[in-house]
């Protein structure tokens, strides 16, 4: 069994910390409104690739889900679609690997609201992500930037070499915003 370190929160953009893991790494995003938020990890491999792990709701395909054996070495364990009143909903991806990633992007989408048209902000929806290694890394960003956007960069994982970073994003943006900013986010629009 891990013993969890003393969590470490990242509220200031830009903020970053090292942490470390050699096999097993949790990526959980937890929200308390009754809003279907769906949890999505982009990357950009080491050789410029680039490619994600997310819900299969947006293409209809059960690969967009991962894997943990063969690469990407990452699984979306599904979507949630909103908590039970008064409690917290979570979506959770599992890495196993991350070898041959050099940067991955941990976002929050808003996918109704964006077809919607809607306006929203993240304040109110009570989220956070938090990132625990199997070496007891215990990460937390929170998600509640008041900016307007339906897409939430919060926070990002830099791979030197096998020396990991986290680093608080911040970044609220439109679906288009994000299709040119965030490596790999053309996969859940393109088809």
């Amino acid at each position: 069994m891990v013993e969890l370190k003393k969590k470490i929160t990242l509220r200031k953009k830009n903020e970053s910390v090292a942490f470390t893991f050699s096999g097993k790494l949790k990526v959980k995003l937890l929200w308390t409104s009754d809003t279907d938020l769906d949890l999505c990890l982009f990357f950009k491999k080491k050789d410029g690739n680039i490619g994600g792990v997310f819900s299969n709701e947006y293409r209809n395909k059960k690969s967009d889900l991962g894997a943990l054996d063969k690469f990407p070495y990452m699984l979306h364990l599904g979507d949630a679609k909103e908590p039970t009143p008064g409690g917290e909903e979570s979506e959770q991806i599992n890495i196993a690997k991350f070898d041959d990633i050099d940067t991955a992007y941990i976002c929050i989408v808003n996918y109704g609201a964006a077809i919607e048209g809607d306006d929203v902000t993240y304040a109110d929806e009570g989220g956070r992500v938090e990132i625990q290694s199997d070496s007891g890394d215990y990460l937390e960003v929170p998600a509640d930037s008041k900016d307007e956007g339906h897409v939430y960069c919060v926070c990002s994982i830099n791979n030197n070499n096998g020396e990991f970073a986290l680093k608080n994003e911040s970044r609220v943006m439109s679906l288009d915003e994000a299709y040119k900013q965030i490596p790999g986010f053309s996969l859940i629009v393109d088809e």
